[in-house]
């Protein structure tokens, strides 16, 4: 039987094991941190997107200033994650947390073209790739019995973060200049790497007597985890998942604000600013569906990721049958829904699978969700440049064959257990 003891942690310098507050500070650090990092992050993909729009880009350029995040964050949180689980999550969150500043600073040099902004958005996705793994392994292996309640925290605090963003760039912007927002979220990454080296406290492990690196999560029996593996069915159907949250996410963010601005050029009832309403309706949907999904017991998370595919096909069916406002509003609302189910249940599905590699799972989920980063502003702004609706079209597609695929996969899984 495994000793859930043998896998836990010892303060640097070897000895005694973490206390219960110091635990729950380490926590604490990692949501405040997961908070600001992110803010960061929805500032500046939405910034490079939408200034690229402004500099003149095309609806191409501007879906890679968005996606070629997600082309590099394909590998880089596997990296990062690793890296957490052998150097400590404090080093890694301390040398990532520093390298995103030094991404802010780029931002502010003048550009040429757009494609500036695309190699910076490049950078940006490596250096994001140390964070979340890292935060996600450290919250999750610090509360090992209420893993779902840690990991959606994390989530809540992520996603919480990302309601001001469009806000903070649409009233900045219109004040004291494009590049107005980028200033700000400097001030908020020095903040959070001051916060990473005052509180966060450093820890490794104990060595661990058993050969297997697996531990039983709370919703797997002993012969259940010794099935599963990082190419098992219950993981294939994680990662589709976590892969069309990042399709559904990047189109919403990165080609839905143009998609607002072009039809309010063609003569249609909008205005610009409608863009920054609509997305802050669909961060809270989000935000919610994670402060309910986190406190859901762990046998749940298999329904929560089918739920969430379904109701992301229909939010990308309404966005493609009718432009209307109040259809926009509930398409937010459905979308936002979905993502919350996809992402938090994916992410504890396959990080909850593992008590001594929760880093290298959790950059797994995020190097997944890196190829839905990459597809979803990629071929979405490709597909704009043929119709403006067909992103829309190609992510409620992707969803039915998703969900399709997900019920099969659980299903065989639920077979081979």
């Amino acid at each position: 039987m495994h000793d859930p003891v043998e896998s836990f942690c010892l303060d640097i310098d070897g000895e005694p094991d973490l206390t219960s507050d110091i635990k729950k500070r380490n926590r604490m650090v990692g949501y405040v941190t997961a908070f600001l990092t992110v803010f960061t992050l929805g500032t500046t993909e939405i910034f490079a997107s939408w200034y690229s729009t402004r500099m003149g880009g095309t609806p191409f350029e501007s879906g890679l200033a968005f996606g070629i995040f997600g082309l590099v964050y394909m590998f880089s949180p596997a990296i990062g994650g690793r890296l957490s689980d052998n150097i400590g999550r404090k080093k890694t969150l301390f040398l990532s947390t520093g390298g995103y500043i030094v991404v802010i600073l780029l931002f502010l040099l003048p550009y040429v073209s757009p494609w500036q902004l695309i190699a910076i958005r490049a950078i940006e996705g490596f250096v994001f790739g140390f964070v979340a793994p890292t935060i996600e392994g450290m919250v999750s292996e610090l509360e090992p019995d209420s893993q779902v309640a840690a990991l959606g925290n994390f989530s809540t605090s992520w996603s919480a973060s990302m309601i001001l963003p469009p806000m903070v760039i649409a009233y900045l912007s219109g004040i004291y200049g494009d590049t107005s927002g980028i200033f700000v979220v400097l001030g908020v990454e020095i903040l959070a790497l001051m916060i990473v080296a005052r509180f966060l406290q450093g820890y490794k492990r104990k060595p661990i007597s058993s050969s297997s690196n697996v531990g039983i999560p709370s919703t797997l029996s002993t012969s259940q985890v010794e099935k599963v593996s990082k190419s098992s069915p219950l993981f294939i159907a994680s990662y589709l998942s976590v892969m069309l949250w990042g399709v559904v996410s990047t189109i919403i963010l990165g080609l839905f604000p143009s998609y607002i601005i072009i039809l309010s050029d063609l003569g249609y009832p909008f205005v610009s600013q409608d863009f920054g309403i609509l997305l802050l309706i669909w961060n809270l949907a989000r935000t919610v569906t994670f402060i309910v999904v986190a406190r859901l017991p762990g046998e749940r998370m298999k329904q929560a990721i089918i739920v969430g595919a379904l109701l992301s096909a229909m939010s990308g069916v309404m966005l493609f049958l009718f432009i209307d406002i109040w259809i926009f509003v509930i398409a937010m609302i459905l979308s936002g829904i979905a993502v919350g189910f996809n992402y938090l249940g994916a992410l504890y599905l396959v990080v909850s699978a593992t008590d001594i590699e929760k880093g290298s799972h959790a950059g797994l989920v995020e190097s997944m969700g890196g190829v839905g980063l990459f597809i979803g502003p990629i071929v979405g702004g490709w597909v704009m440049e043929i119709g403006l609706k067909l992103p829309y079209l190609m992510y409620a597609v992707l969803s039915l064959v998703v969900l399709v695929l997900i019920v099969v996969l659980l299903q065989r899984d639920k077979k081979q257990t």
